[in-house]
């Protein structure tokens, strides 16, 4: 077995492709990975920006076996062709110009029929990862979105573009009702009564953590899922990595006590998956405050269950 740490950190060991769509057609690209490391919106610690690189290199631990899952029991390469566009070059100081670029990117990921794979970045990667896939659907798009916070404030001190408000720009979008939008795992002492007052406002379906811990996580998954895929022709699905306890994932801007477990995340990717995705985000890992690693190992085997996940389920459909 090689070293798998070893050679250039590219997603699972993904051939590097630019998000071009001539270029990720030419290449059979199906899923496309994007990192964004930008988390100049941040009002609490920093250090998520480095989160693309340190996702791709724990990413090398399950590389080997030609990405087998034992869980799904499934090959994703032998369904699935990975490519990885790099990152975003970010506009320091203008975030608006950075999301510009990145939604170019994704545009383009999405022309070629590539699912996107966004890794963040703070909380705001939400914003142009939604607004392309809100344009790729062409029609009603949901959201479900895993995260210890609302992200539903209007603005932060009157800038429009923060990790505080990803959820109210997605709201934002023709196309995408409150109905439609599902927040899974809300709960403790950082949520402002402003963001959850703006939630009830818009009709968004808001699942905390004590409606899990009464339903249960496959019940409240299904339950958030269908909302989401009520009428809509897709749904994007944004994990923010601090829904979980911040005993399993501290190497975050914003962890909290009380969080989701391990197992809980496992088993609602599991029924996400099956949804009819439109791309994906991963976000808020800052390395840098999880000396371990473990962070980052969670966000990579976070996506690499989706992927896995949705190959299983075109698989049921007799797609794959």
């Amino acid at each position: 077995m090689s070293v798998l740490h070893a050679g250039i950190a590219t997603f699972l060991g993904a051939s590097q492709v630019p998000a071009s769509r001539a270029e990720l057609e030419a290449a059979g690209a199906t899923v496309a990975v994007l990192g964004l490391p930008d988390d100049t919106t941040t009002v609490t610690r920093p250090g998520a920006s480095h989160g693309p690189r340190a996702i791709r290199d724990a990413s090398s631990h399950f590389a080997f076996g030609e990405t087998y899952h034992f869980d799904y029991d499934v090959t994703i390469s032998e369904h699935e062709t990975i490519v990885d566009c790099g990152d975003v070059d970010p506009v320091a100081g203008n975030v608006a110009r950075t999301f510009e670029r990145a939604e170019v990117a994704l545009d383009q990921i999405h022309a070629a029929g590539a699912f996107p794979v966004l890794l963040g970045g703070d909380h705001a990667a939400l914003i142009p990862g939604a607004r392309a896939a809100a344009r790729a659907t062409g029609g009603k798009m949901g959201l479900v979105m895993l995260d210890t916070h609302l992200d539903t404030a209007p603005d932060i001190d009157g800038e429009e573009l923060s990790h505080c408000t990803p959820v109210a720009r997605t709201l934002d979008l023709d196309g995408v009702d409150g109905a439609n939008v599902s927040i899974i795992g809300a709960h403790g002492a950082a949520n402002p009564r402003m963001e959850l007052d703006a939630a009830r406002a818009h009709g968004v379906n808001v699942f905390s953590v004590r409606d899990i811990d009464r339903d249960g996580i496959e019940a409240v998954t299904r339950k958030a899922l269908a909302a989401a895929a009520d009428g809509t022709d897709g749904v994007y699905l944004s994990f923010d990595i601090d829904v979980l306890d911040g005993g399993f994932a501290w190497g975050t801007c914003g962890p909290e006590i009380g969080g989701i477990t391990g197992r809980e995340l496992v088993k609602s990717l599991e029924i996400l998956s099956a949804a009819n995705l439109v791309g994906m985000d991963c976000v808020e890992v800052s390395p840098f405050l999880d000396p371990s690693g473990n962070t980052a190992r969670v966000g990579a085997r976070a996506v690499i269950d989706v992927l896995a996940g949705r190959v299983v389920a075109r698989r049921a459909a007799g797609a794959s």
